[in-house]
């Protein structure tokens, strides 16, 4: 199995992959429930202030691509919270007024341009694999920047789901 370090923008085949211990750091917001979708606005203000910035240099995992993390559900709100963030190495340095989360080795589902989280789970079935949320307890649209500087087609969801997944038990 590859590392998701591997995995390149414009590809068309769904791929399981393989990520170590990291640190996702980043900017968050709750959203969700009667606060709305509160991500549009997260992200405006990664790109229209010193943030970008920042992120531009803090140490990554993975250089090509950031993340729109979900986790943190509350099921009384219906509620989770939202990261724009990136991938680092375990153990990387917070930059102050950042978040983290520290997670750990697991197999993710990467799916395809444009596909909703439920045909990427579909396709991980296919291949004997099912959702891991224990310990996990997140999902992520990840966006590579060559696809969001010329998309490979127009769809309402113009990233990819990365979903931790584990083997089916048999």
């Amino acid at each position: 199995m590859r590392s998701l370090a591997e995995a390149k923008a414009f590809a068309s085949t769904f791929e399981i992959f393989e990520i170590p211990s990291l640190r996702i750091i980043g900017l968050e917001a709750r959203c969700g429930g009667e606060l709305g979708n509160t991500a549009p606005a997260l992200w405006g203000n990664v790109f229209q202030s010193s943030a970008e910035d920042t992120f531009l240099a803090l140490p990554r995992w993975k250089s090509d691509c950031m993340f729109g993390w979900h986790c943190d559900y509350d099921a009384e709100t219906d509620t989770f919270v939202y990261m724009v963030c990136v991938l680092s190495p375990a153990g990387a340095e917070v930059p102050p007024g950042f978040s983290f989360r520290d997670i750990p080795a697991t197999q993710v589902a990467l799916g395809l341009y444009g596909e909703d989280s439920e045909k990427t789970m579909s396709r991980a079935r296919a291949l004997g694999f099912e959702p891991n949320g224990t310990p996990y307890g997140w999902h992520a649209e990840l966006y590579f920047r060559k696809e969001e500087a010329n998309p490979p087609k127009s769809v309402k969801t113009p990233w990819r789901w990365l979903v931790p997944v584990k083997p089916m038990d048999t």
